[in-house]
């Protein structure tokens, strides 16, 4: 009785949903040391520089932690206490970078710091400097380049939660250390600091897994890391045991850091749940206060967004003509029909595992909405494997029972078709929706359901006319903020789009790569016009609060 009651349709969903994201991973650890090549391992890939990829891709998570931390967390705090002219839009401001892919970005700085750059020609100019031996040169394709590029577009992460942690601190503890003489720095410093580390922590992990995932600034930048290590492994060296290997090594150390941010927003619940006493109040900034926060805050907004969009605009007004007539509008309707279907399977996603939760909130559900959840953790490099493998396998199977059957084959209807991009998308940002979902159904009371039920309405009926359109606002946001996410994915659209198929981030990394981004301005601009609404979005949300 108890598995009849178990086996019912909304659970039987959520399992489908649940194994969705775990059968690839499944599938990836399985590939890696039960069914790959039992001669392939880490110690043969190659010319033993595995060290090297660890190393780099330590290196690069660190440096872009330590940036994100240098210009996010003193801009939050500026933002959340003072009150100055124009607050709300430098706050805004703050968040823009967060539109422009981290490559986009390092491509462009790249450009004006080369040799034949803007800069270096200035100061030739300027000084009268002969060649690159009379002075010495800014070179950022490296580890520390590459760092810093991914900080200063990851930092808005951090920039958030911050701002939000800040705002939520308690009025009386900031008076008391002023009544006692501490100043605006030692407050800062030795009081609000400490209290929202639970806070800073979850955004430096947030900043530490995406650059660790990301793939298109460290190859640009010609950066081994453990995520290029996958690509060339597998695409270059032709083995996807090795590949399989290194993507599991990732994925633990993803683990890692999902494990602490756990740990570190359980602290952060407690300590708002014990101490909450009302939102602080903001100050007026003197007018040299103000013209430090603006001057520091506009270096930092030029550099991660003014910069490379004016860049993108001259490129667009200089390359016009061959952006017009190429076929880039094919490749934009292209990647908004995947980000639509994928974008339409995470709300499903997240109405059906939240349903479940919500008509049975046992621990069962609990795990089923955690492991739906996972794919944000998974890089895309390591995701795409881990999808390629159980769709290669189906593709084989249906094809040696469709030749049993006709002498013919079907080809990779799976794992050659847009499929798996969409299946891949699916994954990686369903948590988005299940999130917004979730938060929507934490603020529906739950007597609204027994109050329907009491008067004979079904699970089916109180769902379709009472919690569906209270939950419409969060399906939405749920719906704008997966579809700008798949727009801007790239490791797996490189890795699993079909041959002769292009997304706008895969065409404008390939031209970038090809170090030719002026042919693929127009859809760099489209990327960050479509990325655009989602920020702005946040943004306004987080004054709301």
């Amino acid at each position: 009785m108890l598995i009849q009651r178990d086996l019912n349709p909304s659970n039987i969903l959520s399992w489908l949903c649940a194994s969705l994201v775990f059968i690839p991973l499944l599938a990836l650890v399985a590939e890696a040391f039960l069914i790959g090549d039992a001669y392939a391992s880490l110690d043969d890939i190659p010319s033993n520089v595995l060290l090297t990829y660890i190393a780099n891709s330590i290196g690069v998570t660190l440096i872009a932690v330590v940036t994100a931390l240098m210009v996010a967390v003193l801009p939050a705090w500026w933002c959340s206490r003072y009150e100055f002219k124009g607050r709300i839009f430098l706050t805004i401001l703050m968040v823009l970078p967060l539109a422009i892919p981290a490559y986009i970005n390092g491509y462009i700085l790249t450009e004006w710091l080369d040799f034949a750059g803007p800069i270096q020609t200035t100061l030739r100019e300027w000084f009268g400097w002969q060649s690159a031996q009379d002075y010495w040169v800014l070179d950022i394709r490296n580890v520390w380049g590459a760092g810093v590029v991914l900080g200063l577009a990851l930092y808005p992460y951090l920039f958030l939660l911050a701002y939000n942690a800040f705002r939520q601190l308690p009025e009386s503890l900031a008076s008391a250390a002023a009544t006692l003489g501490a100043s605006s720095s030692r407050i800062f410093w030795l009081v609000q600091l400490p209290m929202i580390r639970p806070a800073i922590a979850v955004g430096c992990t947030l900043v530490a897994m995406e650059a660790l995932a990301d793939f298109g600034t460290v190859q640009l930048f010609a950066v081994s890391t453990l995520t290029t290590a996958v690509y060339d492994t597998w695409l270059v060296y032709g083995s996807l045991a090795s590949a399989a290997k290194i993507a599991v090594l990732t994925l633990i150390i993803v683990l890692m850091i999902v494990v602490f941010e756990r740990y570190s927003r359980r602290r952060q619940q407690f300590f708002a749940a014990k101490s909450y006493q009302g939102k602080s109040r903001r100050t007026e900034a003197s007018v040299m206060l103000q013209t430090s926060i603006w001057v520091s805050c506009l270096i930092v907004i030029a550099i991660g967004f003014v910069l490379p969009v004016i860049h993108l605009i001259h490129y667009l007004i200089d390359y016009w003509q061959q952006n017009i007539e190429s076929e880039q509008w094919q490749y934009l309707l292209q990647t908004l029909e995947l980000a639509g279907m994928a974008t339409v399977i995470t709300i499903i996603m997240a109405l059906l595992v939240n349903f479940s939760l919500r008509t049975k909130p046992s621990l069962q559900s609990r795990c089923l909405v955690n492991i739906s959840s996972l794919g944000y953790a998974v890089p895309g490099t390591v995701l795409a494997i881990g999808v390629l493998i159980p769709l290669t396998e189906l593709d084989k199977w249906v094809n040696r029972w469709y030749h049993s059957l006709t002498d013919e084959r079907l080809g990779l209807l799976f794992s050659g078709s847009i499929f798996a991009l969409v299946l891949a998308y699916s994954i990686r940002f369903a948590v988005i929706s299940i999130g917004q979902v979730s938060s929507a159904y934490q603020q529906m009371p739950t007597n609204i359901d027994e109050a329907a039920m009491t008067l004979g309405a079904s699970r089916w009926r109180t769902w379709t006319q009472i919690q569906l359109p209270m939950l419409k606002p969060a399906l939405l946001s749920a719906f704008v903020l997966v579809f700008i996410e798949c727009i801007k994915e790239l490791p797996a659209s490189l890795l699993l789009r079909p041959f002769d198929f292009e997304t706008l981030a895969t065409y404008v990394y390939q031209h970038a790569s090809d170090e030719q981004l002026e042919i693929g301005a127009l859809s760099a601009l489209m990327i960050i016009i479509l990325s655009l609404i989602p920020v702005i979005f946040v943004s306004k949300k987080m004054e709301q609060l």
